[in-house]
């Protein structure tokens, strides 16, 4: 399942933060297309994270759990906006 050596892959997922932290502030500036994008780069951060669980575990289940939350708050309508859907 692990393609490339640790090495490239935190180069990767550092590549990945830094899309991630962009899309963050899409999503403080209110841009729909920056939640779902946000929402994208979450789920493939919880299915990446899966290749490190024998490696990490605790690293893994970590990030997996703040994936989780990150996509479950994408996706909570915004309370000080009505009307407002993904």
């Amino acid at each position: 399942m692990l393609i490339f050596n640790y090495t490239a892959w935190g180069w990767i997922w550092v590549a990945v933060g830094i899309v991630m932290a962009l899309a963050g502030m899409g999503v403080l500036v209110g841009s729909r297309g920056a939640r779902r994008t946000g929402i994208c780069l979450a789920v493939l951060c919880l299915v990446g994270q899966m290749i490190f669980l024998p490696v990490y575990p605790f690293w893994s289940l970590l990030t997996m759990l703040l994936s989780v939350l990150v996509i479950y708050g994408l996706l909570a309508e915004p309370r000080h906006v009505s009307g407002v859907r993904l």
